[in-house]
This record gives C-alpha cells, sequence and structure tokens, in this order.
C-alpha cells in the first residue's frame, strides 16, 4: 500500500499530551521510513524531512493552531509539494488522444476508463485499436470498449498502426472524444519512435498521454523524461495505485520531472479512475475524509432531479430502482457511509443487494402497471401474483421487493426535509453537492 504506515504514525503524533522536540523528530523519522520504504527519492525524502523539522520546530506558532495542528499542516504541504504542486486540468471537449507507454503499464485497461470518464460528462467517445504487435490486443480493446459504452474501430490482420489510425479517425468522425491505444515495447527504441510518430501523424492528437505502473517507482521519471523528449508527452496516467507499494516513488518521480499527472488508476474496474489532485491524496493519506472524491462520484450517479427530491422525502419505486443502481456503482450504501459523518444503519438486506438482484427488480417494475409504481401500496395479493406471473419471479419475490422499497424509503425520509433541518444534516449535504 502506498505510503501504508505515514497515517499511523500521524495518528500516533495527535495522540501524544505534546508536540515537544522529541515526539516531531520521531514523526519525522517514521515518515521519512516509509517514504523511502515507497520508493521515493532518498536526497528528496532527506530535503522534506529537514524542511518540517525546521518548520515544526523554529517557526512561530501561526494564530489559531496547536502547535500539533501547525505540525500536521506543514507535512501535509511538504508531502503535497513532492507530489505535484496543483490538480490536474482535464478540459471537457472534443479531442483527440494518444495513449503511449512500454508493455505491462496498462494503457488498453485506462484507454477504455478514459472512455467511460468522457462518456460520463456527456462526450461520444470512440477507441481506435493500434497495438499491432501484443496479441489479442484488438479484442481486448473491443471487450473493453463495450464495457465503457464507446465507439469502436480496429482492422485486425493489418500491421500498419498509422493506416489504422488515419482509416480510424474517418469512421468515428461522429466521435467527439477519439481515443488511440497504441503498441509497447520493453524499452523505447527507434521502431517504437518511429511508429509513434507516424500515428501522430495520422492522428494530430490535441494530447498525448504517457502510461506508467506504480510499480516501477523511480523509474517513472527516466519513463517520462524519454517518452517525452522522443514524442512529446501532456500529461501521464499512473496505473496500479491500489496494490504497488512504489506508488510515492511513482508519483514523486513524475512531479520531479515537470510531467504533470493528470490521472490515477485505483483499480481493475472501468471505473476505477480519478482525475489526480495531490491535496485530495496527501489528505486521504493523512486521514483526512475524502469528501471531495465522494462528490465526484455522487454528481456521477445523480443528476439534479433525483436529487430534489431526496431532499424533499419523495421517493417512487422507480426512485428506488435508480438509487439502488447508482449505488451499486459508487460502491455499495456501506461503503459511502463510511466516508460521512452521519450515525445510523441501513438494513443489511438493503445494503446486501447486488446487481444481480437489481436486474431481478427491473423484470418486476416492468410488469407493473404506471399506476403501480406511483402507489405501490395498491398492489393486493391478485396484483402481485399477476405482476410475478409476468416478471418471471414468485409471488413472494414482488412483497419482498416492495417491503425492501418501504425500508429504503424510511431511511431517506430520515435525511429529508423537516428532519434534516433538526441538526447539521441539510448543510452537510449541501456541501456535497445534493
Amino acid at each position: 500500500m502506498v505510503f501504508g504506515k505515514i497515517r499511523e504514525s500521524i495518528k500516533e503524533f495527535t495522540g501524544l499530551a505534546v508536540a515537544d522536540k522529541e515526539a516531531v523528530e520521531k514523526l519525522v523519522k517514521n515518515i521519512q521510513r516509509d517514504l523511502i520504504r515507497a520508493d521515493v527519492d532518498i536526497a528528496l525524502v532527506k530535503d522534506l524531512s529537514e524542511s518540517i523539522k525546521e518548520k515544526a520546530l523554529e517557526e512561530d506558532l501561526p494564530k489559531g493552531l496547536s502547535r500539533k495542528e501547525h505540525v500536521i499542516n506543514i507535512v501535509y504541504e511538504e508531502l503535497s509539494g513532492i507530489l505535484g504542486e496543483r490538480k490536474a486540468e482535464i478540459d471537457i471537449k472534443p479531442k483527440n488522444i494518444l495513449m503511449i507507454g512500454l508493455f505491462g503499464a496498462g494503457k488498453t485497461t485506462t484507454t477504455a476508463k478514459l472512455a467511460d470518464f468522457y462518456r460520463k460528462r456527456g462526450l461520444k467517445t470512440g477507441l481506435i485499436a493500434a497495438d499491432v504487435h501484443r496479441p489479442a490486443a484488438h479484442e481486448q480493446l473491443q471487450q473493453n470498449a463495450e464495457k465503457a459504452d464507446a465507439e469502436f474501430y480496429g482492422e485486425k490482420g493489418n500491421d500498419d498502426a498509422a493506416e489504422i489510425v488515419r482509416n480510424g479517425v474517418k469512421a468515428l468522425s461522429d466521435c467527439d472524444i477519439k481515443i488511440v491505444d497504441s503498441a509497447g515495447r520493453d524499452s523505447m527504441n527507434k521502431e517504437l519512435e518511429k511508429e509513434l510518430k507516424d500515428i501522430e501523424k495520422a492522428l494530430k492528437p490535441d494530447e498525448t498521454l504517457l502510461v506508467v505502473p506504480a510499480d516501477i517507482g523511480q523509474s517513472a521519471r527516466e519513463q517520462a523524461e524519454t517518452f517525452n523528449k522522443a514524442v512529446g508527452i501532456d500529461g501521464v496516467v499512473v496505473t496500479k495505485m491500489d496494490s504497488s507499494a512504489k506508488g510515492g516513488g511513482a508519483l514523486s518521480s513524475c512531479a520531479a520531472s515537470d510531467a504533470e499527472i493528470k490521472f490515477i488508476g485505483t483499480g481493475e474496474g472501468i471505473k476505477d479512475l480519478k482525475v489526480y489532485d495531490p491535496e485530495d491524496f496527501v489528505s486521504e493519506l493523512l486521514g483526512v475524509p475524502d469528501l471531495s472524491s465522494l462528490l465526484e462520484k455522487a454528481r456521477e450517479s445523480i443528476d439534479e432531479e433525483q436529487a430534489k427530491k431526496f431532499m424533499e422525502g419523495e421517493f417512487t419505486l422507480q426512485d428506488f430502482y435508480e438509487q439502488m443502481e447508482q449505488m451499486t456503482e459508487m460502491g455499495g450504501f456501506d461503503k459511502i457511509l463510511d466516508k460521512l459523518p452521519i450515525g445510523g444503519k441501513i438494513p443489511d438486506n438493503v445494503m446486501d443487494m447486488q446487481e444481480k438482484q437489481i436486474g431481478k427488480y427491473r423484470n418486476i417494475m416492468d410488469s407493473m402497471t404506471q399506476e403501480e409504481m406511483e402507489e405501490p401500496k395498491k398492489i393486493d395479493s391478485s396484483r402481485a401474483r399477476r405482476i410475478a406471473e409476468g416478471s418471471g419471479t414468485e409471488k413472494k419475490e414482488v412483497r419482498q421487493m416492495i417491503k425492501q422499497y418501504r425500508q429504503a424509503k424510511n431511511m431517506m425520509n430520515k435525511f429529508s426535509g423537516k428532519n434534516m433541518r433538526r441538526g447539521n444534516m441539510k448543510k452537510m449535504m449541501r456541501q456535497l453537492g445534493f
């Protein structure tokens, strides 16, 4: 895990009675150890450590901050400094994107994730398979394009990558975003450089993104500089951040090379891609609740009309299905509640609903009339039997769905309208963008 022990060290420091010199020095020593384990350059670690100690022990205490708060703020600022100066700026507009990188970086998967990212923001996306060297690269990208709901173009058997790209650009002319998945090599060589330059001429990319895996650590800097010199890059995507212990080295090395980190891959799923924000990353690293990431997911999944219904306490069967589907995409109610400062417990049978059951519920609701969708209390025994027969389910499953809908509605009512005005819940939800 990236910087796995730093949060523990911060927690230990904040639990001390006094934040004296000995405590600060111990904290710095612990941070040094974890940064080195994360493959951050030793010289960089040394400079950061000295800066933390100097500011923490010699600077005047800012008004309004305790000594502990002052030290934590210094650690936050110093770590943010080595991991990038600012949040990546992502233009949501039509463009051509070229994905480059060596073998094993995760280009093909990342290409699909990027397509999904832009599709969620209202742009039609198309993927072009220009990796003519790796076996099954064509099929893999085609399958991933389906997952990302993106158009696909490829020419299986054609070994001229530039020609495929030229034809692909024409075929996908109605797509706002065209993303090319290029081939990799074990290292940058003249053959790869020529192929990428030929693809550039065919695509005329607005953006060229280098994909590097977190597990290469400090070598990320060398790759960024090599590719930038050969073909030019506009940003970096760091993948495999969910499993690599060397992620700190990869992030800090890219930042040191002046290559802007645009995205980080946080898992294997199509949705596991985040716009890179060093401040958010460090906040999460130090144990500060990452509400901005939750907000980003919530805005992608819940539109304004549904949010308004949520706030006003209106919750129909149709809303129930849509919210269940969206919460599943966001990781489930239990994962969301872990990030929110609210109490209470959602019934286990609601939390445990998975995609298969949601599909069954969709079939049940498709067999219902509009009147029954709007007023499920009208569903008596005979109606439940008819709905079950029409949906290929059992009568008890129809009843179970209605029961779970009512439980969910009761939960929503606790967080809506007049109930939210009694405390800070409404203010908190507004801060989250609802």
